[in-house]
């Protein structure tokens, strides 16, 4: 008997990593329109760079350990352009390149190849920055600045984020149809609602993310941002701008369903969800910087491996794996 050995994930039917990570990019790559369109194409080279650098770090990684070389099956590339849509605008070009490196050096190559990896290596790399360089991760271009320049500094107004804002505590000056065309300051990919939305569905009906996870996230968030709003002002309004400031939506579609460091099992994607929600929700309110998604989702990728281990113990060991 010959016995085939498989690189993880594993995935039933007729989809492969390489497709799903290629619709992947599809779908991060149509939101670079709108920055490109409002700040050049300074959006666009950050993001080539960063997929770089994160690409040739796999190959340099994967040389070293198993002495051969291949090409990537992309999600290096999606590391990147994750990182790359994260970040401001105007940050200098070597902080996603500098966080890209930091996902695959240390977030993905020492457990592995793809599918070994425990914690999301776009969310390690962003940590990684935002601890290292806050002012530099949290401070955004104001809307309106133009074409920012190809290369160099962006010597450019900021402005802070609605994110920012209702981290003190006051209701952002701003509507919030307008937010939905990300007309305001925050990360270059993630203040586009609707495209976001529309990216979110596209991978929903490909089955490349899992929308059960989405799903319970946002209930979450909605549920907290009802109950509990950080301004003064009625429910609805704590709801609009809990799920249209920062990075929530993109960390729902994007990141907390990554088929790796996600459940495996759909009644523990459902806890996982709610649980991601619950912790980015924390760190909104109790955490040191505006945005903390990112933290939430590592804490959350942690707890993966022990909601699925409990769902079996539930079942008795008989349930079988959902699709990944």
């Amino acid at each position: 008997m010959n016995l085939t050995e498989m690189k993880p994930p594993f995935i039933r039917g007729e989809t492969s990593v390489a497709s799903m990570m290629r619709d992947m990019l599809f779908a991060l790559t149509l939101l670079l329109a709108l920055p490109v369109v409002r700040y050049g194409p300074r959006p666009a080279v950050a993001a080539a760079l960063t997929v770089l650098v994160c690409v040739l770090c796999e190959l340099l990684f994967t040389l070293m350990q198993t002495k051969t070389t291949g090409l990537s099956d992309g999600s290096a590339a999606v590391t990147g352009m994750v990182v790359a849509l994260l970040l401001p605008v105007n940050a200098p070009l070597w902080l996603p390149c500098a966080a890209g490196a930091f996902a695959i050096a240390a977030a993905k190559a020492p457990f592995g190849s793809t599918g070994r990896n425990p914690f999301n290596p776009a969310a390690a790399g962003l940590a990684f920055a935002a601890v290292c360089w806050p002012q530099l991760v949290f401070s955004y271009a104001a809307t309106g600045s133009g074409p920012l320049p190809l290369f160099g500094d962006c010597a450019v107004q900021t402005a802070p984020s609605p994110a920012a804002v209702l981290k003190q505590g006051l209701p952002p000056n701003i509507l919030p149809f307008e937010m939905l065309w990300g007309n305001f300051a925050g990360p270059a990919g993630a203040t586009a609602v609707l495209v976001v939305a529309a990216c979110g569905l596209y991978l929903f009906c490909k089955r490349v993310a899992q929308w059960e996870i989405t799903a319970c996230f946002l209930l979450v968030v909605i549920v907290i941002a009802a109950l509990f709003p950080r301004a003064v002002f009625d429910p609805l309004s704590s709801v609009k701008y809990e799920l249209l400031s920062g990075s929530v939506l993109f960390c729902s579609v994007f990141m907390v369903t990554d088929p790796v460091t996600s459940p495996h099992t759909t009644a523990a994607r459902c806890v996982y969800g709610l649980l991601s929600g619950a912790l980015v929700m924390a760190f909104r309110w109790f955490g040191a910087y505006e945005q903390g998604a990112v933290f939430a989702v590592l804490l959350s990728n942690a707890a993966a491996p022990v909601l699925d281990d409990l769902v079996f113990r539930f079942r008795g060991w008989g349930g079988e794996l959902a699709d990944a």
